[in-house]
């Protein structure tokens, strides 16, 4: 919360509890399209506005039929870029056999990247698109690798866009299109803590969850474990295409930041 007021540092809705406008940035989304007019849903989790904290979404099949051939491990995707919350690389909430973990098991293991390490997860975001950047030292210059300053426990992360708001960061204008928007420093940091996120506008190919439409969804904020990386690794393609960035009539769910101070909070989001 800021110091001075009631309101997040982050994702803040102007201080309402019913947000009705965009959070203010950074912050992690949950993005749905429930039915893109043609009989699919498109949902994802997007770092595109920034990274405030750790997210998953877990879907449930309702008993719906076109969905029955659809395993948990490939729609489940979670984004885990926060150390104090990264488990080791050996990460294995299977281990006994009977337990689950966001809706799988171990018939159906979840694919966790196993190469971020907690040094990494604690330096990802760019040192000037930290949101709280550590003082600087006694003679005012920080020294040369910055990262050997020691970083806040945890401080959001603005993407480039949300910082800076240019067209070639926010994929705009003449920059509109995959040939002339690429990914930046932020989007590739990104990428490498949140395998399955979105980490800039065109980033469709391994961050766009694709199912038949009517399942019911669980946004589950700090799940704990590590990040998923369930679409660069699926050889079925049951549930990649390409589809775009925060489609029309997209619904979107913001990360709190009160929930990094909590225990596991689930947000059942069902349709």
């Amino acid at each position: 919360m800021s110091p001075s007021s009631s309101r997040s540092a982050a994702c803040d809705c102007n201080g309402q509890v019913e947000c009705t406008v965009s959070g203010l940035n950074p912050v992690s989304l949950a993005e749905f399209t429930l039915d893109g007019g043609d009989g699919q849903t498109y949902y994802d989790i997007s770092l595109v506005d920034g990274y405030n904290l750790p997210m998953a979404i877990v879907m449930n099949s309702l008993g719906t039929s076109s969905l029955a051939g659809y395993p948990a491990n490939l729609t489940n995707p979670s984004c885990e870029g926060t150390a104090s919350q990264l488990a080791s690389s050996s990460f294995n909430p299977y281990s006994d056999g009977t337990q689950t973990f966001l809706g799988t098991n171990s018939s159906y293991p979840l694919p966790f990247d196993s190469k971020v390490s907690t040094n990494d997860a604690s330096r990802w975001c760019p040192w000037n698109l930290l949101v709280s950047p550590p003082d600087k030292p006694g003679d005012g210059v920080y020294p040369y690798p910055d990262d050997n300053i020691q970083r806040p426990a945890f401080s959001p992360c603005y993407s480039a866009c949300s910082k800076w708001n240019k067209p070639s960061d926010c994929c705009v204008g003449k920059h509109d299109s995959p040939s002339t928007c690429s990914a930046g420093e932020y989007s590739h940091a990104a990428k490498k803590v949140c395998p399955d996120a979105y980490s800039y506008a065109f980033d469709d190919q391994t961050s766009t969850f694709i199912i038949p439409i009517g399942a019911g969804f669980e946004v589950v904020f700090c799940p704990g474990g590590r990040s998923t990386n369930i679409l660069a690794t699926d050889t079925t393609g049951l549930t990649h295409k390409s589809a775009g960035h925060n489609p029309l009539n997209s619904h979107r769910v913001l990360g709190l930041l009160f929930a990094m101070t909590t225990n596991t909070i689930l947000f059942s989001y069902f349709f």
